[in-house]
Protein backbone atom coordinates (compact mmCIF):
# COMPACT_ATOMS: atom_id res chain seq x y z
CA UNK A 1 0.00 0.00 0.00
CA UNK A 2 2.91 2.37 0.75
CA UNK A 3 4.13 1.87 -2.83
CA UNK A 4 0.70 2.90 -4.13
CA UNK A 5 0.70 6.02 -1.94
CA UNK A 6 4.16 7.05 -3.13
CA UNK A 7 3.18 6.48 -6.77
CA UNK A 8 -0.11 8.35 -6.40
CA UNK A 9 1.70 11.26 -4.72
CA UNK A 10 4.10 11.52 -7.66
CA UNK A 11 1.30 11.24 -10.22
CA UNK A 12 -0.82 13.96 -8.62
CA UNK A 13 1.80 16.55 -7.66
CA UNK A 14 2.48 18.00 -11.12
CA UNK A 15 -1.09 18.33 -12.48
CA UNK A 16 -2.28 19.86 -9.20
CA UNK A 17 0.62 22.36 -9.05
CA UNK A 18 0.04 23.32 -12.68
CA UNK A 19 -3.50 24.35 -11.68
CA UNK A 20 -2.46 26.38 -8.61
CA UNK A 21 -2.92 23.69 -5.96
CA UNK A 22 -0.54 22.19 -3.41
CA UNK A 23 -0.69 18.49 -2.58
CA UNK A 24 -0.60 18.31 1.22
CA UNK A 25 -0.78 14.55 1.63
CA UNK A 26 -2.09 11.25 0.33
CA UNK A 27 -3.37 8.62 2.75
CA UNK A 28 -4.58 5.12 1.99
CA UNK A 29 -6.39 2.74 4.31
CA UNK A 30 -7.25 -0.89 3.65
CA UNK A 31 -9.79 -2.91 5.58
CA UNK A 32 -10.22 -6.34 4.05
CA UNK A 33 -11.23 -5.84 0.43
CA UNK A 34 -12.17 -2.18 0.97
CA UNK A 35 -9.75 0.60 0.11
CA UNK A 36 -10.07 4.29 0.91
CA UNK A 37 -7.84 6.97 -0.57
CA UNK A 38 -7.80 10.46 0.95
CA UNK A 39 -6.08 13.26 -0.94
CA UNK A 40 -5.58 16.52 0.98
CA UNK A 41 -5.19 19.52 -1.31
CA UNK A 42 -4.63 23.20 -0.56
CA UNK A 43 -4.14 26.27 -2.70
CA UNK A 44 -0.53 27.17 -3.34
CA UNK A 45 1.18 29.60 -0.96
CA UNK A 46 0.72 32.58 -3.27
CA UNK A 47 -2.99 32.59 -2.40
CA UNK A 48 -4.52 33.72 0.88
CA UNK A 49 -8.09 32.95 -0.20
CA UNK A 50 -9.82 30.05 1.53
CA UNK A 51 -10.20 26.70 -0.20
CA UNK A 52 -13.76 27.01 -1.54
CA UNK A 53 -16.12 24.24 -2.59
CA UNK A 54 -15.50 25.25 -6.22
CA UNK A 55 -11.76 24.78 -5.70
CA UNK A 56 -12.34 21.40 -4.03
CA UNK A 57 -14.47 20.37 -7.02
CA UNK A 58 -11.78 21.56 -9.44
CA UNK A 59 -9.02 19.70 -7.60
CA UNK A 60 -11.25 16.60 -7.32
CA UNK A 61 -11.67 16.61 -11.08
CA UNK A 62 -7.89 16.78 -11.58
CA UNK A 63 -7.31 13.96 -9.08
CA UNK A 64 -10.05 11.78 -10.57
CA UNK A 65 -8.91 12.30 -14.16
CA UNK A 66 -5.30 11.55 -13.25
CA UNK A 67 -6.08 8.40 -11.28
CA UNK A 68 -8.52 7.07 -13.91
CA UNK A 69 -5.54 6.66 -16.24
CA UNK A 70 -3.53 4.32 -13.99
CA UNK A 71 -3.92 1.08 -12.07
CA UNK A 72 -3.74 1.50 -8.32
CA UNK A 73 -4.46 -0.94 -5.48
CA UNK A 74 -4.11 -3.76 -8.02
CA UNK A 75 -7.30 -2.50 -9.65
CA UNK A 76 -9.39 -3.22 -6.57
CA UNK A 77 -12.25 -0.75 -6.04
CA UNK A 78 -11.58 2.14 -3.71
CA UNK A 79 -13.34 5.15 -2.27
CA UNK A 80 -11.74 8.49 -3.16
CA UNK A 81 -12.02 11.55 -0.95
CA UNK A 82 -10.48 14.88 -1.94
CA UNK A 83 -10.49 17.43 0.86
CA UNK A 84 -8.65 20.47 2.20
CA UNK A 85 -6.67 20.79 5.44
CA UNK A 86 -9.49 22.88 6.92
CA UNK A 87 -9.62 26.12 8.85
CA UNK A 88 -8.59 24.54 12.12
CA UNK A 89 -5.37 22.91 10.97
CA UNK A 90 -2.21 23.51 12.96
CA UNK A 91 0.14 25.94 11.27
CA UNK A 92 3.54 24.30 11.19
CA UNK A 93 5.68 25.58 8.31
CA UNK A 94 6.19 28.85 6.40
CA UNK A 95 3.84 27.69 3.62
CA UNK A 96 1.00 27.22 6.10
CA UNK A 97 1.54 30.70 7.56
CA UNK A 98 1.75 32.33 4.11
CA UNK A 99 -1.70 30.95 3.31
CA UNK A 100 -3.20 32.84 6.30
CA UNK A 101 -1.54 36.27 6.00
CA UNK A 102 -4.08 38.87 7.07
CA UNK A 103 -5.81 36.56 9.54
CA UNK A 104 -5.75 36.61 13.34
CA UNK A 105 -3.82 33.76 14.90
CA UNK A 106 -3.78 32.16 18.32
CA UNK A 107 -0.12 31.45 19.05
CA UNK A 108 1.45 29.50 21.86
CA UNK A 109 5.21 29.68 22.29
CA UNK A 110 7.52 28.08 24.80
CA UNK A 111 7.13 31.20 26.98
CA UNK A 112 3.59 32.56 26.49
CA UNK A 113 0.32 32.60 24.53
CA UNK A 114 -1.03 35.52 22.52
CA UNK A 115 -3.06 36.62 19.52
CA UNK A 116 -1.39 38.04 16.44
CA UNK A 117 -2.73 39.73 13.30
CA UNK A 118 -0.34 38.09 10.85
CA UNK A 119 1.13 40.32 8.14
CA UNK A 120 4.59 38.92 7.39
CA UNK A 121 6.08 35.45 6.98
CA UNK A 122 9.74 34.60 6.50
CA UNK A 123 11.57 31.31 6.33
CA UNK A 124 12.29 31.27 10.07
CA UNK A 125 9.90 33.79 11.65
CA UNK A 126 6.45 35.36 11.46
CA UNK A 127 5.42 38.89 12.38
CA UNK A 128 2.32 40.95 12.92
CA UNK A 129 0.49 43.20 15.33
CA UNK A 130 -0.95 42.41 18.72
CA UNK A 131 -4.70 43.12 18.23
CA UNK A 132 -5.03 44.49 21.77
CA UNK A 133 -2.07 46.85 21.93
CA UNK A 134 -1.21 47.36 18.27
CA UNK A 135 2.43 46.59 19.07
CA UNK A 136 4.52 44.89 16.42
CA UNK A 137 5.67 41.40 17.36
CA UNK A 138 8.00 38.91 15.67
CA UNK A 139 8.16 35.23 16.59
CA UNK A 140 10.71 32.60 15.53
CA UNK A 141 9.01 29.55 14.06
CA UNK A 142 11.24 27.33 16.21
CA UNK A 143 9.70 28.90 19.35
CA UNK A 144 6.10 28.16 18.32
CA UNK A 145 4.52 25.22 20.12
CA UNK A 146 1.08 25.68 18.54
CA UNK A 147 -0.43 28.15 16.09
CA UNK A 148 -3.90 28.22 14.63
CA UNK A 149 -6.23 30.64 12.85
CA UNK A 150 -8.73 32.23 15.23
CA UNK A 151 -12.17 31.37 13.90
CA UNK A 152 -14.81 34.07 13.79
CA UNK A 153 -18.47 33.16 13.74
CA UNK A 154 -20.97 35.60 12.35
Amino acid sequence: MDEDVARITELLREPLEASGFHLESVKAVAAGQRRALTVIVDLDESSTEPMSMDKIAESSQIVGDTLDEVEIFRDKPYQLEVTSPGATRKLECPRHFKRVIGRRLEVETKKDSFRLDLDEVGESAIAGRDPGTGERRSVDLADIVRAQVELKFR
